[in-house]
């Protein structure tokens, strides 16, 4: 087994077709598959199931890709740490973070990134909650920003913030209010994640801890969906003032709050088992400065840090 090998690898595992993974690494596709079959060979193991349809990893598979994605890593985190110049701080950090944090955090650390460390080259990964660690733990990211997410035997959580869930409507669906009552909330249409998500585990076990049932009308996997089909009046949804404050600040959404047991806690979370470049440290630094001068700024809304 090689890095070549490796990476070839990879790049069928994700693309799960052998043509699309080969026009992408420019490599003819006959001696794709036989790198592939050579390295299957190697591990005495079956890494894919091929078809006419393309190629579906096997469990032997899937685990070599965490480990290869982690191997990868390492590599590209070893290059930056040889090359970079006394003094300064070089390399690649990828950060992942969910939707509803991505649309008012992300914009405001690259530009700080740009403006204090042009040699670092910032990655963010927005995607959902429920896959964050994953990320971490398979070294597709350095670190991630993730919600409610309880300790785990191999992950350093560092809880950075709390903040509030408001029920998020447009003007014609419910009248904005300090408060909104049990009984009521249960009769407003709600357009909610789809499991497996944070925010939505939340608003169950809220509503069963009350024996009470609400109103799901439908599932969206990203926040963006939610906010475009409450955008539209015919739903309203769960969501911190981070995923809509462009909206509320227009006057096109409005918040409602909601009790303080569906607020969130978010946390900085990296693995132990793989190194951390000055770089990455760098950008975590970044990220707890980032936040407390946003709170403190008052931009944003709902928010407390946890010290």
């Amino acid at each position: 087994m090689n890095i070549k090998q490796i990476i070839y690898f990879i790049k069928i595992f994700e693309f799960r077709n052998m043509s699309r993974a080969a026009g992408a690494l420019h490599v003819a596709q006959p001696a794709l598959s036989q790198q592939i079959n050579l390295l299957e060979e190697d591990l005495g193991v079956q890494l894919f199931i091929r078809s006419t349809h393309g190629v579906t990893p096997t469990e032997q598979g899937e685990l070599l890709y965490r480990h290869g994605r982690t191997i990868l890593r390492q590599i590209d985190n070893t290059r930056d740490l040889l090359i970079s110049k006394e003094g300064s701080i070089n390399g690649t950090v990828s950060i992942g973070m969910p939707s509803s944090t991505c649309k008012s955090f992300a914009i405001p650390l690259l530009r700080r990134v740009i403006e204090r460390y042009p040699g670092i080259m910032l990655e963010i990964v927005d995607v959902p909650s429920a896959d964050l660690t994953n990320l971490v733990e398979q070294g597709r990211v350095d670190m991630a920003i993730t919600p409610n997410e309880p300790a785990r035997r191999g992950l350093d959580m560092q809880p950075v913030l709390v903040e509030e869930r408001f029920l998020i409507t447009t003007p014609t669906l419910w009248e904005a209010s300090d408060a909104i009552s049990l009984d009521d909330l249960t009769t407003i249409p709600l357009i909610l994640p789809s499991k497996p998500n944070t925010l939505r585990t939340t608003v169950d076990q809220f509503f069963l801890g009350h024996r009470m049932n609400y109103k799901l009308v439908a599932e969206a996997s990203t926040s963006s969906i939610l906010i475009a089909a409450v955008k539209t009046g015919i739903a309203a949804t769960v969501l911190p003032w981070s995923a809509v404050h462009e909206e509320v600040q227009a006057d096109i959404l409005q918040l409602t709050p909601l009790p303080s047991v569906m607020s969130r806690e978010l946390s900085l979370c990296k693995a132990q088992s793989l190194p951390f470049t000055r770089a990455a440290e760098t950008i975590r630094v970044l990220c707890l400065e980032l936040f407390a001068e946003m709170i403190d700024h008052g931009l944003w809304l709902g928010a407390k840090t946890t010290d």
